[in-house]
């Protein structure tokens, strides 16, 4: 065989390999690739899934932020509803015809006097108004239940919208009339409730 033959054939066998090495690395490369994708894709499809998941948990926690602020302004609203209703109430017992309110407060005084030599405050107002009689007759119910029958009136007045405050010794007991709605605020507002918001 003579040098040109063997040349020409280690050239085609060397040209053979060549192609099969580059048959094989892009067959590699086209599978590197085709993985290298499909990871891609799987990221893709993970961090859409994570967004998707946090975004669901951000909109929930902004649902209960909204519904537990809306429950605080219902509830501010309804306090305030609550607290507007109770001052209407001593209102009115303050703008009641004067007659009913002399007896008003004439049973509220034998109800609470416990011997009948108690000294009754009044606030500066009612003081003026109630009378000079007033006393002489709540007095007068009192003996006629077997009390003693000697309350007085102390020259202080307190600052209270209504109702009294019963002196004796150095105990007193208050029954103005925001006294005796705050005392029982806590029993009557579920009903006041009730009342103003018989849906909730």
């Amino acid at each position: 065989m003579s040098l040109e033959k063997i040349l020409e054939r280690i050239e085609r066998d060397a040209q053979g390999e060549v192609d099969k090495i580059n048959k094989r690395a892009s067959a590699a490369e086209s599978g590197i690739m085709n993985k290298a994708k499909e990871e891609a894709e799987a990221l893709k499809a993970r961090m859409i899934e994570e967004a998707k998941e946090e975004a669901e948990l951000r909109k929930e926690r902004l649902i209960a932020t909204a519904r537990l602020d809306l429950r605080k302004e219902l509830l501010a609203e309804k306090q305030e509803t609550i607290n507007a209703a109770f001052k209407k109430a001593i209102d009115n017992l303050l703008s009641m015809d004067i007659n009913k309110y002399r007896e008003l407060m004439k049973s509220m005084i034998i109800a609470g006097i416990q011997n009948g030599d108690e000294e009754i405050i009044l606030s500066e107002r009612d003081k003026s108004r109630l009378g000079k009689n007033f006393l002489r007759d709540v007095n007068s119910r009192i003996s006629d239940k077997g009390k003693k029958g000697r309350l007085t009136l102390s020259r202080d007045t307190y600052n209270i919208a209504g109702g009294f405050v019963l002196r004796r010794g150095k105990i007193e007991l208050n029954s103005s009339f925001e006294s005796l709605f705050k005392s029982s605020r806590d029993e009557l507002e579920s009903e006041v409730s009730r009342i103003l918001f018989p849906e909730s």
